[in-house]
C-alpha cells in the first residue's frame, strides 16, 4: 500500500523538480496532488487526507507554517517536511517545534530527501502497525468493552469511535442506551442485583442483542432490538419480569442512527433518571414520560425569583399554629409545586422538604407547652419519613398523614371558631409579619368577608386589634426597663418611628415616657 503525499510550494519549478528528483513508487509513495499556496494546500489536505505533506515555509498570503498551525486544530498525527532556504534556518527549527516530522534545505538534495523519505515512511509503518494491532485487540475485546470504550473513552477521534462501532458488529436502523437504576433490601440487594444482570443477560443480550455494560452505579444496556428501542409495554415486561420483585427505575436517551452516537443517548439518559424520584417503582422513562409529568416551563430556584410573603416553611409553621388541616394541605400543595415546577431531583426534594419542615416544627417547638413538646416529638418523625421514602408519591404521602396526626393531637378537632383561633394565632405571633389576606388564605376565607367577621366579634379591625396586642405587650416590656428600639423589634415593629406612633395613639404618651414612668413606680414601690 502506497503513502500519499501533498505537495505545497508557490514555485512551479520546485514542485514539478519534487515530482521527478526520486522515485516515488520505490519508496512507497505517491504524489497525489500538488498546491501552489498555502490555502490552497489546506483545501487539498482536507479532501485528500495525505500520510505526508511537503510545504514551502514561506509563502505569499497562508505560510506553510500557517497551514501546519490550522491542520493541527483537527490532526494531531500528520506527518509535514518543510522545505526552507538556508536564511529561513531558525524559522525552521520553530516549526519543528510545532511538530513538524524534519526540514529540508533549498535547493534539495536528493540523497537527503531520499533519507527523510525512508526516516518518515518507518514512522508510518509503525503507526500502520500499531493501529491495526489496537483493531485486532478491540475486534477481540467483549461487546461491553467496546460499549464501554464507546461512551467514555475522551480522546476518541472519530476514526477510532468507528472501529469500535465496527468491531461490535451491530447494524441495525437504530439504536438507544437504556440506564437501569435497582435496589432492594440492604441484606439481600447484592444478591438480587446479580440474579437481575443474569436475567438481564438472557433476555437482552443472548437472545435480543443488546449489550449489557457497567455505567458506575447504574446497568446499562445498548438496545437493538426494535421492540426493545421503542422502550414501550414490551421493555416494560420483560424488565418487571427480570427484576423479580427487585424494584428499579429505567431511562431510555433519544434514538440514534449510528453507534457512533449513542453517547448522546447515553447523556439524555442519565438526565431522565434523575427524575426516576418522581416515578414509581417499575416505570420506564423517556423524553415523552418526562415531559408528561413536567409539562410547564422550568420555573426559576429560590434565588433567582422574588418572594411574596412569608416562606413556606412560615406558611406551615401558620398552618400548624392555627390548627387547620386545610391550610396545612394548602401548604403542601405549594411545596409539591415548587419541587415539580424547578424539575428537583431526589436529593433536592428531600432537602425541601426537611428545610420547610423543620423550620415550622422549629418554631412550634420554641415554646414550653405541651404542644411545642409534642412538635419536638414529631419532628425526628417527620425526617424521617422524608428520608426513608422510596418515592415522591410516598414521602408526600406520609408527611400528610404525620401532619395530619400533629394537627389532630394539637386539638384541632375540637377548636372553637374561625374567629377564636385567629384571636389565639394573634397572640402567640404578634412579633410577626400578620396579614388578614395570609389568615384568610389559610382558614378558606375571602378576605374582605373574613375582616367583616372579625370587626364583628371583636369590635376592631383586625390591623387595630393586631396594633393594639402589640402594644399592650410593648407596655410590658417597657417597664421591664427594656430600650424602646428592643421593644419594637421585638413586639413586630421594625420601623421605631412608626411603633412610637402606634404607642402613642394608644396610649396617650411616647414609649420612653412611658418606660421612665413605668420604671419610676416599680422603683419607689420597691423603696
Amino acid at each position: 500500500m502506497m503513502y500519499k503525499v501533498l505537495i505545497v510550494d508557490d514555485e512551479p519549478m520546485i514542485r514539478e523538480g519534487l515530482r521527478t528528483i526520486v522515485d516515488w513508487g520505490a519508496e512507497g509513495y505517491e504524489i497525489v496532488d500538488t498546491a501552489s499556496n498555502g490555502k490552497e494546500g489546506l483545501e487539498k489536505f482536507g479532501r485528500l487526507e495525505p500520510d505526508l505533506t511537503i510545504v514551502d515555509i514561506r509563502m505569499p498570503g497562508m505560510t506553510g507554517l500557517d497551514l501546519i498551525e490550522r491542520v493541527r486544530k483537527t490532526n494531531s498525527t500528520a506527518h509535514f517536511l518543510i522545505l526552507s532556504g538556508y536564511a529561513e534556518f531558525d524559522y525552521a527549527k520553530r516549526a519543528i517545534v510545532s511538530g513538524v516530522s524534519g526540514y529540508l534545505l533549498k535547493p534539495v538534495d536528493e540523497e537527503e530527501l531520499l533519507d527523510e523519505l525512508r526516516r518518515v515512511r518507518e514512522l508510518l509503518q509503525r503507526e500502520r502497525d500499531a493501529l491495526s494491532a489496537r483493531f485486532e485487540q478491540e475486534a477481540s475485546l467483549p461487546k461491553a468493552q467496546l460499549v464501554e470504550e464507546l461512551l467514555f473513552e475522551e480522546d476518541a477521534d472519530d476514526a477510532h469511535k468507528n472501529k469500535l462501532a465496527e468491531a461490535l458488529g451491530l447494524p441495525a436502523p437504530a439504536y438507544r442506551i437504556a440506564l437501569l437504576d435497582a435496589h432492594g433490601g440492604a441484606d439481600t440487594e447484592s444478591r438480587q442485583h446479580a440474579v437481575f444482570r443474569q436475567r438481564l443477560k438472557e433476555v437482552f443480550e443472548e437472545r435480543g442483542g443488546s449489550v449489557l455494560f457497567s455505567a458506575g452505579s447504574h446497568i446499562g444496556m445498548l438496545l437493538v432490538r426494535q421492540s426493545h428501542v421503542e422502550c414501550g409495554d414490551t421493555l416494560r415486561a420483560q424488565l418487571a419480569d427480570a427484576a423479580s420483585g427487585l424494584e428499579f427505575h429505567a431511562a431510555c436517551g433519544l434514538v440514534v442512527d449510528s453507534l457512533t452516537a449513542i453517547g448522546e443517548s447515553f447523556r439524555d439518559a442519565e438526565r431522565l433518571l434523575h427524575a426516576r424520584f418522581f416515578f414509581e417503582n417499575g416505570s420506564v422513562i423517556d423524553r415523552s414520560a418526562y415531559e408528561a409529568l413536567f409539562d410547564g416551563p422550568q420555573a426559576p430556584a429560590d434565588g433567582e425569583a422574588a418572594e411574596d410573603g412569608p416562606q413556606l416553611g412560615d406558611k406551615l409553621y401558620y398552618a400548624l399554629d392555627i390548627r387547620s388541616r386545610d391550610a396545612v394541605d394548602k401548604v403542601l400543595a405549594e411545596l409539591e409545586l415548587a419541587a415539580v415546577g424547578r424539575r428537583m431531583d431526589e436529593a433536592a426534594v428531600r432537602g425541601e422538604y426537611s428545610r420547610t419542615l423543620s423550620l415550622a416544627i422549629g418554631k412550634l417547638s420554641s415554646g414550653g407547652s405541651a404542644a411545642a413538646e409534642q412538635a419536638q416529638h414529631y419532628h425526628s418523625l417527620l425526617l424521617s419519613d422524608v428520608n426513608q421514602a422510596q418515592s415522591y408519591n410516598e414521602l408526600k404521602q406520609r408527611v400528610h398523614a404525620r401532619l395530619g396526626e400533629l394537627v389532630d393531637r394539637f386539638g384541632g378537632a375540637n377548636k372553637d371558631t374561625v374567629l377564636k383561633q385567629m384571636i389565639d394565632f394573634i397572640r402567640r405571633n404578634y412579633s410577626e409579619n400578620l396579614k388578614l389576606e395570609l389568615l384568610a388564605e389559610m382558614f378558606g376565607y375571602n378576605s374582605g368577608y373574613l375582616g367583616k367577621l372579625f370587626k364583628n366579634y371583636t369590635g376592631e379591625y383586625f390591623n387595630a386589634f393586631v396594633d393594639k396586642v402589640r402594644v399592650d405587650k410593648a407596655k410590658e416590656l417597657l417597664a421591664q426597663g427594656l430600650k424602646v428600639h428592643q421593644v419594637a423589634s421585638r413586639v413586630g415593629y421594625s420601623n421605631a418611628d412608626y411603633f412610637h406612633s402606634k404607642f402613642r395613639k394608644y396610649v396617650g404618651t411616647s414609649p420612653s415616657a412611658y418606660r421612665s414612668e413605668a420604671h419610676g413606680e416599680q422603683q419607689s414601690g420597691e423603696r
